[in-house]
């Protein structure tokens, strides 16, 4: 299915855009030389957001927009609500935001909306309130391509260590519900320990080394984060004389989600077992690409796209869902992976 952006002709011989699956209207036409787009990150303490944050500007730029210097929260969802206020009234015309906490970002989004301020949502939903396109990947099913993994390769028997994000935020919840539910459907004799580290080093660090010290039968270790997560485990595992290689004896097996340059190493090094790829690249470029298309006054509608997505409804929203790709020593060297990415 396809259907086509309608734009304001300016000039003679101007091409329609088309995208699949995504049907636009005209609003309020602006020129993309005058569109001054805010970025605004949750934190760029881990090599995920800090990627993601440059690519996104990158892509910004190379949309023919102008990119405003990306704000940085620390985690503090007040601090975000600050920074979004502050990028608005600097006169940014669209914006781009990855919530640090999926309900406080709400009333933010509200108040872009009073200044009609078109928000693009990148990686992480909203509990609810309108947004002109979330761009995210399905993380109930990315949480599920690690159970299946981790589960198929133990057997179906054992005790995990799940290392759980921020449950305040969608990706953490999700993550953790598409685990659980795969687990429970299709290895149900798998004990999980559940562990919170609200997306940071120390806590997942520390999680790591109460449980591999007081479970010596731990058979494997799921981490909704590598960016945060992997270092920390590996060196607890190091220090607990529990690392060994892939496929050697009393191996833990590792799975964790983000695919960052470090994790795709660590799968070469046979350290790590399987990493499920967000593919940040595509948050990067599609994010740019809605959020001048609704600075442009665009409206889109669901269906498929032309770059391998849905376009689903959720909410009051609409969500371009971008697919994960498992990763394991097999294809950890695909370049087309954000991870071995030069350009970061």
């Amino acid at each position: 299915m396809q259907s086509v952006f309608k734009t304001k002709p300016r000039r003679s011989g101007v091409a329609a855009m088309i995208l699949s699956g995504a049907m636009a209207t005209m609003l309020m036409p602006a020129n993309a030389e005058s569109i001054k787009l805010g970025y605004s990150a949750p934190f760029l303490t881990d090599p995920f957001q800090a990627i993601m944050a440059n690519q996104t500007l990158k892509a910004v730029k190379d949309a023919g927009m102008e990119a405003m210097p990306a704000t940085n929260a620390n985690g503090d969802a007040g601090k975000q609500a600050t920074d979004i206020r502050n990028l608005i009234s600097a006169g940014a015309k669209v914006l781009i935001v990855n919530p640090t906490d999926s309900q406080a970002i709400v009333p933010v989004l509200e108040f872009a909306a009073s200044k009609n301020v078109p928000t693009v949502l990148i990686d992480i939903a909203p509990a609810k309130g309108k947004s002109a396109m979330i761009v995210r990947a399905d993380n109930k099913g990315i949480g599920a391509k690690a159970c299946e993994a981790l589960g198929a390769a133990i057997g179906g028997k054992g005790k995990v260590l799940s290392l759980m994000g921020d449950q305040a935020t969608t990706n953490g919840r999700d993550r953790t519900t598409g685990f659980n539910e795969c687990m429970k459907a299709k290895y149900p004799d798998v004990t999980i320990i559940e562990q919170p580290t609200y997306w940071k080093t120390d806590k997942a660090t520390s999680a790591a080394q109460t449980v591999v010290t007081t479970t010596p039968d731990l058979t494997a270790i799921y981490m909704q984060s590598d960016s945060v997560m992997l270092a920390g485990v590996l060196n607890v595992l190091k220090s607990a004389g529990k690392l060994t290689k892939v496929g050697e004896p009393n191996h833990i097996f590792l799975a964790t989600v983000d695919g960052t340059p470090y994790a795709l190493e660590k799968i070469r090094e046979d350290l790590l077992d399987v990493a499920v790829a967000q593919p940040l690249d595509l948050y990067a470029k599609y994010g740019a690409f809605y959020a001048k298309a609704a600075a442009e006054g665009k409206t889109f509608a669901a269906g498929p796209t032309d770059h391998n997505s849905e376009i689903v409804p959720v909410g009051d929203n609409l969500m371009d869902y971008l697919p994960a790709t498992v990763v394991t020593k097999a294809n950890a060297s695909d370049p087309s992976l954000w991870g071995n990415q030069t350009e970061k």
